[in-house]
């Protein structure tokens, strides 16, 4: 009788140690898994030396690269500050032609962008995106004009 007693201890042993077994094998994958690279999203890309009409919101969104400095302008056609702006940005993208890209966003079509980087509700709202996953956000057109001024921004963010 004992000796029964004992072969059925150690096979409940052996049946606890299979599943211990498949359990850390199954942990084991689990933590391969995570470090297993992610596909990240690509970073778009825009037509150099102009100011480019966003038409798809999802390229942009909080958390994607981008290949070089990205000045992204939240404007609506209706905003007289917005409409002071938007010529500085056309003559900044020709003399950055190949450094920053720009980027308009109107707020009428896409203003969900605008709150996913928790711009608040006032525009003209310039956001400007660094390839080292940083950004920096202006909001009104004080620390922006005249274009001197948006000049040593963009010098400052360039070094």
């Amino acid at each position: 009788m004992k000796a029964l007693y004992l072969l059925s201890a150690a096979a409940l042993l052996l049946a606890a140690g299979a599943c211990t077994g498949k359990e850390a094998a199954k942990a084991d994958d689990a933590a391969a898994a995570t470090n297993t690279p992610v596909a990240t999203k690509a970073a778009p890309v825009f037509e150099s030396g102009v100011v480019n009409e966003l038409e798809d919101p999802t390229i942009l969104e909080p958390g994607t690269p981008v290949n070089k400095l990205t000045v992204v302008d939240f404007n609506a056609v209706w905003c007289g500050p917005c409409r002071q702006l938007t010529p500085v940005l056309h003559d900044l993208a020709k003399k950055y032609d190949g450094k920053v890209d720009f980027v308009s966003v109107d707020v009428d079509k896409y203003g969900e962008l605008m709150d996913a980087y928790q711009l608040g509700n006032s525009i003209p709202a310039v956001l400007i995106l660094s390839p080292k996953g940083t950004s920096v956000s202006y909001i009104g057109i004080g620390d922006l004009l005249p274009a001197e001024k948006f000049e040593t921004i963009l010098n400052d963010l360039l070094k």
